[in-house]
C-alpha cells in the first residue's frame, strides 16, 4: 500500500530506491474499456456477461 503523506517522519516514508518489480509494472489504462458510446460500431462489449440458456448452458 502506497503511502502519500506530507506529514510522515522520514523515516516512515519509503525509500527513493525502492521500486515494484518490472513485471507487476504496468500501464493502468490498458485494461480499461471505452464505454459503448465511445467504442466503433460493432464492436463487441468484453465487459457484458454473455447471454446463456440456465437449462442447457448453451450461448443464446
Amino acid at each position: 500500500m502506497a503511502i502519500k503523506n506530507t506529514n510522515a517522519e522520514p523515516e516512515q516514508k519509503n525509500p527513493k530506491d525502492v521500486h515494484p518489480p518490472a513485471e507487476r509494472r504496468r500501464h493502468v489504462d490498458k485494461d480499461s474499456i471505452a464505454p459503448p458510446l465511445v467504442q466503433p460500431s460493432g464492436a463487441k462489449d468484453s465487459s457484458e456477461k454473455p447471454k446463456v440458456n440456465p437449462v442447457t448452458g448453451g450461448a443464446m
